[in-house]
């Protein structure tokens, strides 16, 4: 079994958020499992700093060689920072998943965290999935 961070929550649709406590502020990247399964990211459309997210709404495109893959939302919030890193060399998001974040969200619904996932309830989640 992947050995996950545990200081991170985890949504159903591979993503992670690490909230900053006490100050509403999360940073949102994909799981390693998500990044293994993607073929390599060509390219990414990030939201841009102070774009409005909606819990569940599309808020980046993956440019594949396959076609382009939708992300959407963990939390409703507003873009504080996008990782300039990762926009010009998608391929960290393969490499090191949990050290190459997407974007800072300063999030606006403390109860849609209750919503996401601790790493051991991902970890079963993953498991009812493949089995």
């Amino acid at each position: 079994m992947v050995e996950r961070p545990t200081d991170r929550l985890y949504g159903h649709r591979h993503l992670w958020v690490r909230v900053d406590d006490g100050e509403g502020v999360a940073t949102v990247g994909l799981t390693d499992d998500m990044a293994e399964r993607l073929p390599e990211i060509i390219s990414l459309d990030m939201p841009m700093i102070d774009d409005e997210l909606e819990l569940d709404n599309d808020c980046l495109h993956m440019h594949l060689e396959s076609g382009i893959k939708i992300v959407y939302s963990p939390l409703t919030g507003r873009v504080l920072e996008v990782n300039r890193d990762v926009l010009d060399n998608p391929e960290l998001l393969h490499v090191s998943p949990y050290d190459s974040w997407l974007f800072k969200m300063e999030y606006d619904e403390e109860e849609e965290l209750d919503m996401l996932m601790q790493a051991s309830k991902y970890n079963q989640y993953l498991d009812q999935l493949s089995g």
